[in-house]
């Protein structure tokens, strides 16, 4: 216990921060031991390009964090708090938190531990089809029909709220998800007051994504309904992938362009890879910030179940996922809260 105390009390060192934070290099380090092992197998050399992640963290998300997070921060001031100068109090505030340099430095130790993590998890992710052919994608699609009376699950969404607007706002909240998850993050790698939740959320992350985006993906190698015809399984989601292109026409539907880039990239080495259906991680990253929030605020913990609600309905909307892919991911994601609150508790008593 006085050992333990002392390290708390220590400045912050790359040692101390290792210390602290034992349970999270250890699970980072496994992901990288197994994409060092899968790129010797391959023969593709794995990087971890630490220059060209922090030069697009710094160059969009890093700003847009902080400027929602100044103006959440002045709005709780100005509306709650209610101090004389809200001005001069948010700037002390402000000072307060980037002068802290236990602060700092422990979050951007653990920001360099994630940019490890996303590299590795890229490459395997990329290896999959390397690894493990698309193999499953007829099993799922005849699954998802057999779970959901005999229909196609896209042909309930499409029939219940399928319009070229709607499917616009839906794809919208789609493509936000990346800036959410960033954002999370973030939130979590610099987090002070409530450090416990912010390590537990960070754990459950690199869980959630190692075991689900990666081992289940590999075992169960499927590439998604938009995909479906082109791997030659049959024309089933044919009339799903054209109401998406006439809906275009009339407004834009972004994910069309993305389903492109991937497919190139699958093909001819274009400018993305990494095709992966089964299971949805944008479901499961959802749950993930869902149950975080839950932690935090009862009605932060309900704004991101509606999120999660919208990204489960797009992941089918949008013909990258059949429904199932949905239902696992969210499972995966619930496992792993509970998994990380027990391995982090478990970590803090034997500290």
């Amino acid at each position: 216990m006085t050992m333990q105390a002392d390290i708390s009390r220590a400045p912050m060192s790359l040692p101390r921060f290792i210390a602290k934070n034992r349970l999270l290099v250890a699970l980072i380090t496994v992901p990288v031991l197994a994409a060092v092992v899968v790129s010797r197998i391959l023969g593709v050399p794995f990087e971890i390009d630490m220059l060209s992640w922090m030069l697009s963290l710094l160059g969009a998300v890093i700003p847009a964090f902080l400027i929602v997070l100044m103006l959440g921060r002045f709005v709780h001031l100005a509306v709650v708090v209610r101090p004389k100068r809200p001005t001069q109090t948010m700037i002390q505030d402000v000072k307060r938190v980037f002068l802290d340099a236990d602060r700092m430095l422990t979050g951007t130790a653990s920001l360099g531990l994630f940019i490890v993590f996303f590299s590795a998890f890229s490459y395997l992710k990329f290896a999959i089809p390397f690894i493990n052919p698309f193999s499953w994608d007829v099993t799922f699609a005849e699954w998802d029909r057999a779970l959901h009376f005999g229909i196609d699950p896209y042909r309930i969404v499409m029939g219940l709220i399928g319009t070229p607007t709607i499917t616009t706002v839906v794809n919208l909240f789609y493509h936000g998800w990346l800036f959410l998850v960033y954002f999370a993050v973030l939130a979590a790698c610099y987090s002070k007051a409530d450090r416990a939740k912010a390590y537990t959320y960070l754990v459950a992350f690199v869980l959630t994504w190692f075991i689900g985006g990666n081992v289940v993906a590999t075992l169960l190698s499927s590439a998604g309904p938009v995909y479906y015809e082109a791997l030659g399984f049959g024309g089933t989601f044919a009339p799903l992938v054209d109401t998406l292109h006439k809906f275009h026409e009339i407004s834009p539907v972004m994910a069309l362009d993305v389903h492109q880039m991937l497919w190139d990239g699958y093909v001819a080495d274009g400018r993305a890879r990494g095709i992966s259906a089964m299971p949805s991680m944008h479901v499961a990253s959802s749950a993930l910030l869902m149950f975080y929030a839950y932690s935090w605020r009862r009605w932060a913990g309900h704004l991101l179940a509606v999120f999660c609600a919208v990204i489960m309905i797009g992941s089918v909307m949008l013909a990258w996922h059949y429904a199932i892919d949905g239902y696992l991911g969210f499972l995966i994601a619930f496992l792993c809260w509970k998994l990380a609150r027990w391995m982090v508790a478990r970590d803090a008593s034997s500290a």
